[in-house]
């Protein structure tokens, strides 16, 4: 038997997309009935001094995007490697040296407990990288 083979190739990554999209929808559900009884709950309400925050979300969104798009080419732990040390290096306050190699060794140590206990503990298919892969 190969290992992950027949659903388990597709069942993991499904639900995840279907558990995140139903989150997601609620999320917005409350948002738009909040706004449609004209009570918007506080966390959407930004005052002048929160831009900076709202900068930090919208380049924190702006990598997730990117990890999407580029997941499949450079497979799941490349990407995500990638991601996780953009996302620290840029959200880390102190750009210290130290910090920055923090920035990079924890998600690096990250990544590799994530593939130990992915792949060799619990069995679970991650996408490889097709820009480099070979014919076949």
């Amino acid at each position: 038997s190969e290992m992950g083979s027949g659903m388990q190739n597709w069942l993991f990554p499904q639900v995840l997309t279907y558990l995140i999209f139903l989150i997601g929808a609620v999320l917005l559900l409350r948002v738009l009935l909040g706004a449609a009884v004209k009570h918007v709950p506080d966390l959407i309400r930004a005052s002048r001094g929160d831009h900076a925050v709202i900068v930090d979300v919208l380049v924190f969104c702006a990598i997730v995007l990117g990890y999407i798009l580029l997941l499949d080419g450079l497979g799941f732990w490349l990407a995500s490697f990638l991601m996780l040390s953009l996302a620290s290096i840029y959200l880390t306050p102190k750009k210290t040296r130290r910090n920055m190699v923090l920035a990079v060794v924890v998600p690096l140590f990250a990544c590799v407990l994530a593939y130990v206990v992915f792949l060799h503990v619990f069995y679970v298919p991650l996408p490889e990288a097709t820009w480099w892969s070979g014919p076949g």
